[in-house]
């Protein structure tokens, strides 16, 4: 097995690398039709569980406070436009529709909106620290791609987390309650159904990731490979930032020259690797089969013509969702009620032309992680601290997450909803990606 790396970076592009595929990731998670939602509890392993605090931040009597971080997408237009509406009024919308049936045991839900960036780390920081040390809020609600600032919320501010994608290394690390409905450590529960269905046996393997999924890759992708009795004959890494477009491709162009050198007739694309890489591959001659362990969606939604030729017979696989689903259609009403101008608009974000607004992105997030904060809340009763929070999460046992077919289940071991993950083909004709026959 062959490994390489991609250049160097400056500490100021470090900072920067991985933006533009932490965007064309956002359409992929928690917002589409091929979302990548838990495939099974990756985060409790062996029962552990964050130690918590025995305060109770920002509940009153009558109230509970609870931040929500959403991300900043205006500030990063220059990478990719992306308008996933109004994040705060659609907040805003749902958290009325619950005070309005009573709240949770009577409390008022109480929003703190921060926008979180996805550039500047400082800034990020910033928002982190508004929310837990100033505004002191029971529980962050996060919506932003990926994990960037959980960390900060469950470790410095100590502050429980509902949402973003739970991995058995950071949730090891947490030290509040943290309960999501996407699984961080999906790849896994993936590569094992590509190994079922036989799409590994017989073929020649490489392994392609952007730098920011280098543990995936290492943790969790190359030992489920070695499971299924895989080696890679290559395996690499793209450290260039997206936004670098010359740079990025000279990376990946040595991934694919070194790929097809070892006889690589399969390309297993880890994490943003799916929403970036295929279209550096269509500029080659290159056609291997790819394997994706999160849908492309940022790449078939990107604008401009694509030469889907290199997708054909390619797999992914992810939680089957469904947006005529009764708890998502609640949801899109009063975000709709609330602003009338958004009739008809709240819809399957990939039904959307590439370039327009999917305000039903920011409705999905916000409907299914307050579904979630108010379920576990509920439960915990009237003596709401993180303990009785904690505890009431590993007890919810089955429950429907707003949006999603299969149901989850939250016990001890799986924080993360262990959602079930399903096969999704190719299809040239709707240039999408729909369920496996079978």
């Amino acid at each position: 097995m062959s490994s390489w790396f991609g250049s160097r970076r400056t500490p100021r592009r470090a900072a920067r690398v991985g933006v533009a595929a932490a965007l064309l990731a956002a359409v992929a998670v928690g917002c589409t039709v091929e979302s990548k939602p838990s495939a099974t509890a990756s985060g409790g392993p062996d029962g552990a569980a964050p130690a918590v605090r025995a305060d109770t931040p920002g509940v009153t009597a009558d109230s509970i406070k609870i931040g929500i971080a959403y991300p900043d997408f205006a500030e990063v237009r220059a990478f990719v436009n992306i308008d996933q509406g109004d994040f705060e009024a659609t907040y805003k919308a749902v958290i009325d529709k619950v005070n309005a049936a009573g709240g949770v045991q009577g409390r008022r839900i109480v929003p703190v909106f921060a926008k979180l960036s996805l550039a500047s780390p400082a800034a990020a920081q910033q928002t982190c620290v508004k929310l837990t040390q100033e505004d002191k809020v029971f529980a962050v609600l996060y919506t932003a791609p990926g994990n960037q600032q959980t960390q900060c919320f469950l470790r410095n501010g100590r502050t429980a987390v509902v949402g973003g994608p739970i991995t058995a290394e950071e949730y090891k690390a947490a030290q509040a309650p943290w309960f999501s409905y996407l699984d961080g450590d999906d790849a896994k529960r993936t590569v094992e159904l590509f190994a079922k269905r036989g799409d590994l046996a017989g073929h020649k393997v490489a392994v392609a990731a952007v730098a920011g999924d280098q543990t995936t890759t290492e943790k969790v992708v190359l030992p489920a490979l070695a499971a299924a009795g895989i080696t890679p004959v290559a395996t690499g890494y793209i450290t260039a930032n997206a936004s670098d477009p010359t740079a990025f491709s000279q990376q990946a162009n040595v991934i694919f020259q070194k790929a097809q050198a070892a006889g690589a007739d399969t390309l297993l694309n880890v994490g943003g690797a799916a929403h970036l890489v295929p279209q550096y591959l269509e500029k080659t001659a290159w056609r291997p089969r790819q394997l994706f362990t999160v849908p492309p969606a940022g790449y078939l939604t990107t604008k401009g013509r694509h030469d889907f030729g290199t997708l054909k017979d390619a797999v992914t696989a992810a939680a089957t969702t469904d947006w005529s689903d009764p708890a998502l259609l609640a949801c899109a009403d009063a975000v709709t009620q609330a602003d009338p101008t958004l009739a008809g608009k709240l819809v399957d974000p990939t039904t959307v032309p590439s370039g327009q607004p999917t305000p039903g992105a920011s409705t999905a997030a916000a409907c299914q992680t307050v579904a979630l904060f108010t379920a576990i809340a509920d439960k915990a009763g009237k003596n709401l601290d993180y303990a009785a929070f904690q505890q009431a999460g590993f007890g919810l046992g089955t429950f429907h997450v707003p949006g999603y077919r299969d149901s989850a289940t939250y016990t001890r071991d799986t924080p993360a909803g262990a959602i079930p993950v399903h096969a999704q083909v190719f299809d040239p004709a709707t240039t999408r990606f729909v369920p496996a026959a079978g």
